[in-house]
C-alpha cells in the first residue's frame, strides 16, 4: 500500500518500512547524518537528523523513524536547526580532535558537518574532560578513545558487516565509552587484515597505525573468509536474565562467567560486559554481603540524600564505591531506586528503607549486621 506524506511542502510517495529519511532523499531533499550510515542498521544516538513533524511534541531523528500516511514533516525550520547545532555543539565540547580548531583539515566528519551548519567553537567547556591513552600495541588499528564521539558505527560495522563483534558500548551517562570484551585494549587477531571500523569512524578515534599496510590479495583473503559467529538467531533476551542470576548467587559478575555467557548466547565479550556495567544493580567486582543502594538523581538529592551519606559513613565507616573489610557491607551510588515518595531513602539489598533520619539510618542497618 502506498503512503503518501508531505516533506517540505514536497508531497511524495513512499512504503510501509521507508523512513522519513530515505523519503526525503527520494526527492532530494537533504537531512544531514553522523551515526547513520545507509549500509548500517539505524541507531538514531547523535541526533542530527532530528526533524518536525506536524502533530509531534517533540522532533523525531529521521533515520529511524518510518512514514506515516498523512504525515507533514518540516527538515529545516528554526526549531530543527536549533536542536541539531545544539547536538553538534555537545559533541564538539568533548571532542578532542585537531579538526575543532583547524578548518583545513577535512578529515574529521564532525568538522564537515559543523562547516554545513555553520557552526562557530563551542560556547560550553568540559569540566573533567574525558582522557584514555592512545592504544598504539595492536598491529592492525591504532585507538584513540579521547576522540571518540560515541556513534555507534565502529560497532554496527563491526557486527553487522565484518561479523566478528569485537566492539561494544560499555558504562553510561559520561562514563559511556566503547569496549573490548571486558573493556580491555583492542588486541585481537581477528582484526587482521580488516579494518572496517577504521572506515566507518567519523572521526581519528580509529586509524590505521603508520606501520600498516593492506594489499589487494590481502583485501581478497578478507571477502572469502569465513564469517565469524555473528548475531543473528542469538538468545539475547536471556542475556540480562543470566546477568541477573549470577550476581544474585555470586554477588557479582566476573570476567570468567561473562566469558561464558557470552559464548553460550553466541553474542561478543563485550556486549555481555557492556550490558554488565550498564545496569547499577549489576557488578562486575565483588560486593559485600549487603548492598546500600543511595539515588544520586536531583529530587533525591534536594531531598537530602546526602545526609544518608554522610549518616552511612558515621554508622559502618565506608563511602560510596567502599566496601566494609569485614564483608558485611558495600556501598553503591546508583541513578534511582524508585522510592522518591519515601525520600530521603536508601535500599538495603531489596529492602526500601524510607523518610530516613539519621538515627533510622544507624538501626536499620544494625539489622543486617
Amino acid at each position: 500500500m502506498a503512503i503518501k506524506v508531505v516533506i517540505d511542502d514536497k508531497e511524495i510517495t513512499g512504503y510501509a518500512g521507508m523512513t522519513i529519511l530515505e523519503a526525503a532523499e527520494k526527492v532530494g531533499i537533504h537531512i544531514p547524518t553522523l551515526c547513520h550510515k545507509p549500509d548500517l542498521s539505524p541507531t538514531g544516538v547523535c541526533r542530527i537528523c532530528v526533524v518536525e513533524v506536524e502533530g509531534s511534541p517533540r522532533a523525531v531523528g529521521a533515520c529511524h523513524t518510518p512514514i506515516v500516511d498523512g504525515m507533514v514533516i518540516t527538515t529545516r525550520s528554526p526549531k530543527v536547526l536549533a536542536l541539531r547545532k545544539a547536538a553538534l555543539e555537545l559533541m564538539l565540547t568533548a571532542h578532542t580532535g585537531p579538526c575543532v580548531t583547524d578548518s583545513e583539515i577535512k578529515q574529521c566528519e564532525l568538522n564537515s558537518l559543523a562547516s554545513e551548519l555553520e557552526m562557530g567553537p563551542p560556547r560550553y567547556t568540559v569540566r573533567e574532560p574525558r582522557f584514555y591513552p592512545v592504544e598504539e600495541a595492536n598491529p592492525y588499528v591504532r585507538r584513540d578513545l579521547s576522540k571518540c564521539i560515541l556513534c555507534h558505527r565502529c560497532v554496527k560495522a563491526c557486527e553487522e558487516i565484518a561479523k566478528k563483534n569485537v566492539y561494544s558500548i560499555g558504562y553510561r551517562g559520561f562514563d559511556s565509552k566503547i569496549i573490548v570484551d571486558c573493556d580491555e585494549p583492542l588486541n585481537r587477531e581477528v582484526c587482521r587484515d580488516c579494518g572496517i571500523c577504521i572506515d566507518y569512524c567519523p572521526t581519528s578515534a580509529l586509524t590505521r597505525p603508520i606501520s600498516w599496510a593492506e594489499t589487494d590479495e590481502e583485501k581478497n583473503d578478507l571477502a572469502g573468509a569465513e564469517e565469524q559467529p555473528g548475531s543473528e538467531g542469538n538468545n539475547r533476551e536471556r542475556l540480562l536474565e543470566m546477568l541477573k542470576a549470577e550476581q544474585s548467587k555470586s554477588r557479582f559478575v566476573s570476567p570468567e562467567v561473562i566469558g561464558d555467557i557470552a559464548q553460550s548466547l553466541n553474542v561478543g565479550v563485550s556486549e555481555v560486559y557492556g550490558v554488565a556495567t550498564f545496569y547499577s544493580f549489576l557488578s562486575t567486582k565483588p560486593l559485600g554481603r549487603n548492598v546500600i543502594r543511595v539515588c544520586k538523581s536531583l529530587p533525591c538529592y534536594l531531598k537530602n540524600a546526602q545526609m544518608i551519606i554522610e549518616s552511612v559513613h558515621r554508622a559502618i565507616g565506608i563511602g560510596p564505591g567502599e566496601t566494609t573489610p569485614d564483608g558485611e557491607f558495600s556501598f553503591e551510588l546508583t541513578n534511582c531506586i524508585g522510592a522518591c515518595d519515601k525520600a530521603p531513602a536508601m535500599l538495603v539489598n531489596h529492602d526500601v528503607h524510607g523518610n530516613l533520619t539519621p538515627d533510622r539510618i544507624s538501626e536499620a542497618l544494625k539489622s543486617y549486621s
